[in-house]
């Protein structure tokens, strides 16, 4: 009675023990996928940071070339204002009211004047000088023209630089700002990792190892009994077997008794009370 009753309370112990080695072993397996789902996590964030920071390496490759051609065609630019400047020494002052044609046509009056008219020769001497006078003034127009000509030119060069230069700042700030929100998303998807996901799954697999030491540990315990199960469970099987054997030579003994009484009943002999209680519990009389 005594082993039977240790056999079922080791019974008892050991289901326990084997059902919180499952329960441990489901939470392991739990962790254990949820840490690789948050491991497979870092590796795509890591994947998707390298793109974020090629694109921001491409762009910032592309800023530094625009800011040297930008810094070229700013020395163009300063080139061209000194060209503009140095023009200005080179423009001779116009006398009012002298137009190209009419300091022209006053030479050609003076020219005429001077073939056709008798003059003497101090009128022709002060018409020759007011003939010099006026060519010198129609070769200043001349130079002037030339002058303002080139001016034109280097102030039309001035805007086109000037609208280049503006292009290349344009798209200087536009890579820039483009550069910064890649940086940004590489930065923000490498702090996830380190402040957020890596911790977690650290925790995980701190928890796998937790639930995986219980299960090993409770399973550990409930092997430790198998062995005492084992041996209770043999000795009730011997005892049952002699009680079994026991039973058996008690039936043969019943059994002869039966038929002995069965023989006496026959035989009209008197029974006596064992013997005919037996064949009235068998349903003989």
């Amino acid at each position: 009675m005594e082993a039977t009753l240790e056999l079922v309370d080791l019974k008892n112990k050991f289901k326990l023990l084997r059902s919180r080695a499952y329960f441990y072993n489901q939470e392991a397996r739990k962790f254990i996928e949820l840490r690789n789902t948050l491991n497979r996590k870092v590796t795509r964030l890591i994947k998707e940071s390298k793109v974020e920071k090629k694109k921001r390496n491409e762009l910032n490759a592309m800023v530094l070339k625009l800011k040297k051609d930008r810094d070229t065609i700013r020395k163009q630019l300063d080139t061209l204002y000194q060209d503009l400047n140095g023009t200005d020494p080179q423009i001779k002052q116009p006398h009012r009211n002298n137009s190209y044609g009419q300091i022209k046509k006053q030479i050609h009056q003076a020219e005429w004047d001077f073939q056709t008219k008798n003059l003497k020769p101090d009128e022709e001497k002060n018409l020759m000088d007011r003939i010099d006078e006026l060519e010198a003034k129609l070769s200043n127009l001349k130079d002037n023209k030339k002058v303002m000509v080139d001016r034109k030119k280097v102030k039309t060069d001035i805007e086109l630089t000037k609208a280049q230069l503006k292009i290349l700042s344009e798209k200087v700030y536009k890579y820039s700002q483009e550069s910064q929100i890649h940086h940004n998303r590489m930065a923000e998807m490498l702090g996830l990792i380190d402040k957020e996901v890596r911790g977690q799954a650290d925790e995980a697999h701190n928890k796998f190892l937790e639930a995986k030491k219980f299960a090993d540990e409770m399973y550990s315990k409930s092997e430790i009994l198998l062995p005492r199960i084992n041996e209770i469970t043999r000795e009730l099987g011997k005892f049952q077997s002699m009680k079994n054997v026991q039973m058996d030579k008690v039936k043969k003994v019943v059994e002869n008794r039966v038929d002995k009484a069965v023989e006496k009943f026959k035989s009209g002999k008197r029974l006596t009370l064992e013997e005919f209680t037996l064949l009235v519990k068998r349903g003989m009389l």
